[in-house]
């Protein structure tokens, strides 16, 4: 594949986004269809949303072997073999009967997941640099968003139409179609493979020395983390607020939960557009204040008035999740601008962190699931407000050093 014109670097996008959408069709799917889960496997319904915490850590494990092994065996094998895992493991769901069960095998198909797509952001940073970079992950970013939107939509569609089994069914399918896409066209490795011997775990953790070596890239990594954490607490409790609470339906849910995805795409294209003119950092700070602000005004809501209207309640959690479109191309490109050789290493320690990170935050917010509207914003605030201090303790200097002191 040539990525040297307009047209080859779309058609790579578009590959890299197919993969990188295994994610949300694998989180979003079955969310409209965990009280159903919940009842067949004789469960409560908070047991079932612990499968998405789970999920997180095996996604972090997963970048995490992923990750330097891809700089050191390329990323076309990793990713074919992550993707062949996460298909195993896929069936083996259809045949689960417990919970714990449930757990298990949600963790190994995110295994499987999480080293086949964080083999992604490293592939981009092997080809393209700073604001092209920076382009090329908001271009996946604005592909990849119909995985999100369609899948709540989707997953309640098939839950109706054959349980919420047919939900993995559709999983496996679609991550077996990627694998075969990504055996035909994902473009030949950047560097040539180094053997298995005895260096190859020290040359593992070099990689990763390197990485922590970097203190002002830990700042985005940070921020990315804990506000993808916000984002997560929303995804953990949003099926109780919505349906428990406010009465919703699981279509009605699945229309709820794309107007988040609506602003995302919409907060995307903002920064595809403000690329051409700024740079990432600048664009960085927007989604800092508006994801900030959103939240702040969510936990000043449902403290005061504990079932506010719903209409107000979506446009500012839509708002907040949206923001997602304003960070995270723009948190990836100044992060990965500080590696090269490493970026397997660096991206598996993005990766690693934000969902360990996250599966901590979902623990906490069930742990502390009051049964009313108000956890899961006050979840979000904190979270939010620690990726920011987090971003002014390690990279303050990013933006103070320019000439214009812009933070």
């Amino acid at each position: 594949m040539n990525t040297s014109t307009p047209a080859g670097r779309k058609r790579l996008a578009l590959m890299l986004a197919l993969l990188v959408a295994v994610m949300p069709f694998s989180i979003d799917a079955y969310l409209p269809a965990m009280p159903q889960m919940a009842a067949a496997l004789s469960a409560d319904i908070h047991q079932i949303e612990q499968s998405l915490s789970v999920f997180l850590l095996g996604v972090a494990l997963g970048q995490l072997v992923g990750g330097p092994v891809s700089d050191l065996k390329g990323r076309r094998k990793v990713a074919l073999f992550g993707l062949a895992v996460y298909v195993t493991a896929t069936v083996a769901l259809l045949w689960t009967d417990t919970v714990a069960h449930l757990l298990l095998w949600r963790g190994v198909q995110a295994l499987g997941g999480g080293m086949a797509t964080v083999t992604v952001a490293a592939l981009v940073r092997d080809r393209f640099g700073g604001r092209e970079a920076a382009q090329m992950f908001a271009l996946i970013g604005i592909i990849m968003m119909a995985a999100p939107l369609a899948a709540p939509m989707l997953g309640a569609l098939l839950k109706n139409l054959g349980g919420w089994r047919a939900i993995f069914v559709f999983l496996a399918l679609y991550a077996a179609a990627v694998a075969l896409l990504l055996y035909w066209r994902m473009p030949a490795d950047a560097q040539p493979p180094r053997p298995f011997g005895r260096d190859f775990v020290p040359a593992i953790a070099a990689n990763y020395a390197r990485v922590f070596r970097q203190p002002q890239a830990l700042g985005f990594l940070f921020f990315q983390a804990f506000s993808f954490s916000s984002m997560f607490v929303f995804l953990t409790e949003s099926s109780f607020v919505y349906m428990e609470l406010y009465g919703l339906s699981a279509h009605q849910y699945a229309w709820a939960f794309g107007a988040n995805i609506i602003t995302m795409m919409l907060f995307n294209r903002i920064t595809a557009w403000r690329l051409r003119r700024s740079d990432a950092h600048r664009i960085l700070l927007s989604g800092v204040a508006v994801q900030f602000a959103c939240n702040l005004a969510l936990c000043v809501l449902v403290w005061l008035w504990p079932l506010p209207p719903f209409a107000l309640l979506l446009a500012l959690l839509m708002t907040s999740v949206g923001t997602q479109g304003l960070i995270v191309a723009n948190t990836q490109a100044c992060y990965m601008s500080y590696f090269k050789a490493e970026g397997g290493s660096a991206n598996a320690v993005l990766g690693t962190l934000q969902f360990l990170i996250a599966a901590a935050v979902g623990w906490l917010t069930t742990q502390a699931h009051n049964g009313t509207a108000q956890m899961m914003p006050l979840m979000m605030l904190s979270a939010t407000v620690c990726g920011m201090a987090l971003l002014w303790l390690f990279s303050r200097r990013v933006w103070l050093s320019r000439p214009d002191n812009a933070f």
